[in-house]
């Protein structure tokens, strides 16, 4: 294990991540894991005392986020394939990155989406409708027919360019 790995995993951020992506048990994998630098899926399983499908998913999950890798190799007798896993969580930081600019888009496509649009809203709290929409439905909400009522979004898009510009601080801040 690379002592890169081991300060990676105390970091809160990585820590939360790998929650997210893979769910609170991912960490008893990943430590598992880490303390072994490579393990098969089945061996974890039985050291953390979890389901072998879970510890699968967890595992899947972490390789389809960059975080680990495995090797397969095939039991000459049984013809049994054999995971042998290895955590990569140097590549956490990159990863993150790359989430933070996927954000960090969708932001921008929401923000011109609001600039862009003039919106109606259900009195009764059933959402907003752009114009377009709301003409098609007779400006009624689509779910309780009640009258809709034009809706300020400023408040929206001062709150997105806000977002937008800390997120660009941080992308910023990461790749220095």
């Amino acid at each position: 294990m690379s002592e890169t790995d081991t300060d990676k995993l105390q970091d809160s951020v990585v820590r939360k991540f790998i929650k997210e992506i893979s769910g609170e048990e991912a960490i008893e994998v990943v430590k598992k894991l880490r303390e072994k630098e490579t393990a098969t899926d089945e061996e974890i399983a039985e050291e953390v005392e979890f389901d072998l499908n879970n510890v699968r998913k967890i595992l899947y999950k972490l390789y389809e986020n960059g975080l680990a890798e495995y090797t397969r190799s095939r039991n000459q007798d049984t013809g049994w394939i054999t995971y042998t896993w290895r955590l990569t969580l140097e590549n956490a930081d990159k990863v993150l990155q790359n989430r933070k600019e996927e954000l960090l888009k969708n932001l921008k496509d929401k923000l011109e989406f609001e600039t862009n649009n003039v919106f109606y809203a259900c009195p009764e709290g059933h959402g907003k409708l752009p114009f377009k929409e709301a003409s098609e439905n007779n400006f009624k909400c689509p779910k309780c027919d009640s009258g809709l009522i034009h809706y300020e979004n400023e408040e929206t898009i001062e709150k997105l360019k806000e977002r937008i510009e800390e997120l660009k601080e941080k992308i910023e801040k990461q790749s220095h």
